[in-house]
């Protein structure tokens, strides 16, 4: 990547972090008491034996409010991801913004998805920081999957 390219002012770059901003307050409005959800989330937090001589902190209860908006925040933001990744195709943007604007949206939406199995207490506060995890492993091999398989059909290899 030549320097110019990397200079260039990513203008859905910064309507990406403007939405970010927007949707936590949206979600502050939409989530009563939030910020006390949050204060006790962190107050609840326990030691807990996960293996033999090994202690790791792990909230002691379910918290339903604040995975909630969590969990909302993620897919709406996961959704917008997508969006911008259309405006990037179109707008013929550079391979790597369009990699990671897929990524990002893997990602989002798979939190999304994590926080609501949390919620419904099918896996447990360990099994979801695995599987996080996992997701930002599976973001980042289809990130440089998509630059790493369009690169080679751009120069013809195919």
């Amino acid at each position: 990547m030549d320097e110019r390219r990397s200079k260039e002012l990513d203008r859905l770059g910064f309507a990406s972090f403007g939405f970010f901003l927007v949707l936590i307050g949206v979600i502050f409005l939409a989530t009563p008491n939030l910020g006390d959800k949050i204060v006790e989330f962190f107050e609840d937090f326990e030691i807990v034996e996960v293996y033999p001589k090994v202690f790791l902190p792990a909230p002691a209860s379910n918290h339903p409010v604040l995975y909630t908006a969590v969990a909302e925040f993620c897919i709406a933001y996961g959704l917008f991801y997508i969006a911008i990744l259309i405006l990037r195709l179109y707008f013929g943007d550079y391979l790597e913004r369009k990699a990671g604007a897929l990524s990002g949206a893997v990602f989002w939406l798979g939190a999304g998805y994590l926080l609501n199995i949390l919620l419904a207490e099918i896996i447990g506060w360990f099994a979801f920081l695995s599987w996080l995890i996992i997701m930002v492993g599976i973001a980042l091999v289809v990130r440089s999957l998509v630059i790493l398989l369009f690169e080679t059909v751009l120069r013809g290899y195919f």
